[in-house]
């Protein structure tokens, strides 16, 4: 019996151990997000188009589009985790 309690305790350990980590990774993330975006908004807003010929118009374009759509992307994977972490604690908690 006292063997069935130690592991019930281990496991809340473990629980809180990954509920830290996570909120640690969604904060950092979150962060590092940010500041991407900023940087991204500055240096695009910065180059002159204004002597590209259309072909350097095209790639321009289709970088933006790559990277706006690669930011996008990168906000589902904090959902992802957010939702990974909620069902480990339900699992854990009804263990």
């Amino acid at each position: 019996m006292k063997d069935l309690r130690l592991a019930e305790v281990q496991a809340r350990d473990s629980m809180a151990f990954g509920i830290k980590e996570t909120i640690g990774t969604l904060v950092g993330g979150g962060i590092l997000m940010m500041l991407g975006l900023y940087a991204y908004s500055k240096v695009g807003s910065k180059i002159d188009q204004n002597e590209f010929t259309a072909a350097e118009n095209t790639t321009m374009t289709n970088i933006k589009t790559n990277i706006t759509s690669g930011f996008d992307i990168a906000s589902v994977v904090f959902i992802v985790i957010a939702v990974v972490a909620i069902i480990g604690v339900i699992y854990l908690a009804f263990r």
